[in-house]
């Protein structure tokens, strides 16, 4: 059966109206949000004086099945609901026969006396890919079949962030205006964990005042993904004192350099795709459906704004250029910050 992944939107829409469940299947790189969401939920269905017998708590590494089918089977006492939380269950490490027993505990769910949420937040159910894995599917079948929901909580784009920013700055005793608030987002990738970490530090910073731009540039260190896209964008450029500023920034914070070339060569595919994009007459949307790019649509806008001015020849040479720093990072002894920085000056020196 096909699976519907639902949004948070509708899963928040569900719990205003009091329509509770009896299965949650809750995953997606803003763990932030999947936590908040879980705290929320347990909190909502579970009084503080009835979780001693009635709430169950499941860490994936010492999952239980039988356990688990035992609470899944069992009545509340002195309360109206048993809530189980399963935190990190893999179905990938899970043998078959256990996953087989899994979905028939949850098959049998009473909805109004019990309620399963299954929430991901230390390991991926989707492999690295843009879906859920086999098995993790298989589980998130019988979630819906058995009348829950599965929710992908990816990140926000940064727009849709500013007012959630705001008001956790007002809350903190400052104020943040539009055009700051979009920048913090930027820099945190929209990764809610990071923003959050982000605003004590800006709210202090600027207790009873406003926030400023200025101040999310001064105090926000960049993210690597970040920093790497303004190097690549100012290679193409030719801006070789921004290049070199940026790469020992980098190296300041002591990232390793084959880390520091994943990245960077991540930035320049990002440019390439939007080139070869836009050469083909094809848009965002195009673009994110191809490569995954749900949640981080900013990326996108950016790499086609900047790759107008980078020609295709150019952007080619690049990724060749780094493709063979890789081989020469895992091949040679040299030293491999001298080979990174050898193969962005042959950047900088391109002439096609």
């Amino acid at each position: 059966m096909a699976v519907k992944i639902s949004t948070d939107q509708e899963l928040y829409k569900q719990l205003r109206a009091g329509d509770i469940k009896p299965c949650y299947l809750f995953y997606g790189k803003d763990i932030a949000t999947v936590e908040s969401v879980v705290k929320r939920l347990i909190s909502k269905l579970m009084p503080d004086d009835a979780r001693d017998l009635n709430y169950h708590f499941f860490p994936g590494g010492e999952f239980d099945a039988s356990e688990f089918a035992d609470v899944c089977a069992s009545l509340p006492v002195f309360s109206e609901r048993v809530v189980a939380a399963v935190n990190d269950l893999n179905a990938e490490s899970v043998r078959a026969d256990d996953l087989k027993f899994i979905c028939s505990a949850i098959s049998e769910l009473d909805p109004e006396t019990v309620t399963v949420i299954f929430y991901a937040t230390g390991t991926d159910l989707c492999g690295g890919r843009k879906t859920l894995s086999a098995k993790n599917m298989k589980l998130a079948e019988q979630v819906v079949k058995a009348g829950g929901v599965v929710v992908e909580f990816a990140y926000k784009r940064p727009s849709e962030l500013v007012k959630y920013i705001q008001d956790r700055v007002k809350k903190n005793g400052a104020e943040i205006g539009y055009g700051a608030a979009l920048s913090l987002a930027e820099a945190c990738l929209c990764n809610v964990l990071m923003i959050n970490n982000e605003i004590e530090k800006l709210s202090a910073y600027r207790f009873g005042g406003e926030v400023s731009e200025d101040d999310v540039h001064l105090l926000v260190a960049g993210q690597l993904d970040t920093d790497a896209y303004k190097l690549a964008r100012a290679a193409t450029s030719g801006d070789r004192r921004a290049v070199f500023t940026i790469l020992s920034e980098l190296y300041s914070r002591q990232q390793e350099s084959i880390a520091l070339l994943s990245v960077i060569g991540g930035a320049f595919t990002d440019l390439y795709r939007a080139k070869t994009a836009m050469i083909s007459g094809r848009g965002e949307g195009d673009i994110s459906a191809d490569y995954g790019y749900r949640g981080r649509e900013f990326v996108i806008r950016n790499a086609l704004r900047d790759c107008s001015r980078i020609g295709i020849s150019k952007l080619r040479y690049s990724l060749g250029v780094l493709s063979r720093c890789d081989a020469d990072m895992k091949s040679k002894r040299t030293d491999q910050r001298v080979l990174l920085e050898e193969a962005i000056t042959k950047i900088l020196n391109f002439e096609g």
